[in-house]
């Protein structure tokens, strides 16, 4: 649902309308007090803050994949073992922003893939280019 044109209203998985009180297997009913009211809450995305988070982060991953692409070309990473450095490197990068956002993803995307799944694979093209460069200029000519 959009609530403005800015915001994004979403709400958690399995979740109930505020007010209303369901009963679980033992025949105990749920109330919105305490723990469970965490469950009600609807969380508040800016559109324009979540695109601009995102867009940091792709500069954070094509950043670091052309300077572990000339890493790996400098000391002569061939074949599988230079994807797997790039790999390794966005790994790294993707636990050392959460790390950075201290397990408070929720504030800055909508979901823990934005971190550590979305933009994987754009840098690689990057990698690649920075990889056999300076491959080729250290160890060819």
């Amino acid at each position: 649902m959009l609530a403005s044109s800015e915001m994004q209203i979403r709400r958690t998985a399995g979740s109930r309308p505020i007010g209303q009180t369901g009963s679980s297997s033992t025949g105990i009913s749920a109330s919105p007090i305490g723990n469970d009211k965490r469950k009600h809450e609807s969380i508040l995305y800016s559109d324009a803050a979540v695109r601009f988070n995102e867009n940091s982060l792709e500069q954070c991953r094509t950043s670091v994949s052309a300077l572990s692409g000339c890493v790996a070309g400098i000391i002569g990473l061939t074949s599988y073992k230079g994807f797997l450095f790039y790999g390794f490197s966005m790994f790294l990068l993707s636990v050392l922003i959460f790390m950075f956002i201290r397990h408070e993803h929720r504030k800055f995307f909508t979901g823990l893939n934005h971190v550590f799944v979305n933009g994987f694979f754009n840098g690689l093209l990057t990698y690649v280019l920075f990889w056999t460069f300076l491959y080729g200029m250290v160890h060819v000519y």
